[in-house]
């Protein structure tokens, strides 16, 4: 990872708008992350172990299917690649431990914000280690989502000093889930979506399982209805929404992926409007159209 690959940014003229719109259904599927993991009658970490855990099937069913539809046998994977497969699951299942936890401790609005303010990590570092250009145009298109972002938001922030703790997990989190954008799209070159989804997954198994033994008490279901939330974190959350957006990663420039996953928070924020009645007023609705304009300028630069 700490080699500089002289490996241009793909273009987005050829795939435009469907990968776009596939990145923006993938966040879509993520933004259910916070509702199961606030159902699961689980603690944190073994919520987001069992979400790894019952996901291996259905990506190892996804990776089967993809290689009977080519007609053609996937080769082995060298050992350098099964590291770096395991070591992004290793990211992801850091990203999900510590934002799990953070549920906790603060807010949902804080942790989804705060969690995907993963440009500022996905950005510099994508310039620093891979030499992909930032061109002026997308920082601007950036700070414009990020003002939207917590714009909508502003009312529900709180500034409690017993969020503190929570506020810097989701902090913590956008470190990791960065890095895990930055190594999958990577692998994207290399390995399909499915591959990634199924060799990494242990990769966060890795992380999780020993975490949630040493840590915590409820790490089994003792009913079948504590299942449903489980199954919705692998099904939606982490087949659906991890595997969407690898896929799409092979199409779209790090850094202006990164800027479409902001929209996770905005995607919550309505999900609890439909689903709990929480209403969006003219401030919240102000912070969407920002956001969106601010994608738009940063999709311009890219062209």
């Amino acid at each position: 990872m700490s080699e500089r690959l002289a490996i241009s940014s793909p273009a987005l003229p050829s795939v435009g708008w469907l990968a776009i719109s596939g990145v923006l259904l993938a966040v879509s599927f993520l933004a259910t992350g916070g509702i199961f993991v606030k159902l699961s009658a689980l603690d944190p970490i073994a919520t987001g172990a069992w979400r790894v855990g019952l996901a291996i099937p259905l990506a190892y069913l996804w990776m089967v299917s993809e290689r009977h539809s080519t007609h053609r046998s996937a080769p082995p994977l060298p050992a350098r690649a099964n590291g770096v497969l395991w070591l992004a699951g290793i990211f992801l299942g850091l990203d999900l431990a510590l934002w799990n936890i953070s549920f906790s401790y603060t807010t949902v609005a804080n942790a989804n914000l705060l969690a995907n303010l993963v440009p500022f990590i996905v950005v510099p570092t994508a310039w620093l280690l891979y030499g992909e250009k930032v061109r002026s145009t997308f920082l601007y298109g950036l700070l414009v989502a990020v003002s939207g972002v917590v714009l909508l938001l502003a009312n529900k922030i709180t500034a409690s000093e017993q969020a503190l703790i929570g506020d810097a997990l989701a902090v913590a989190t956008a470190l990791f889930y960065g890095l895990y954008l930055l190594t999958v799209s990577r692998l994207r070159r290399t390995c399909s979506a499915a591959q990634i989804m199924y060799h990494s997954s242990f990769g966060s198994l890795l992380v999780l399982v020993p975490l949630a033994l040493l840590l915590e008490r409820q790490i089994v279901p003792t009913q079948w209805a504590a299942l449903l939330p489980l199954f919705g974190l692998a099904a939606l959350s982490h087949v659906g929404g991890q595997g969407l957006l690898a896929q799409c990663l092979k199409y779209l420039p790090t850094g202006f992926s990164s800027v479409l996953v902001l929209t996770q928070p905005l995607i919550a924020a309505l999900y609890a409007w439909v689903l709990f009645g929480e209403q969006l007023g003219a401030l919240e609705m102000g912070g969407i159209g920002i956001c969106l304009a601010g994608i738009y300028i940063a999709k311009r630069s890219q062209d």
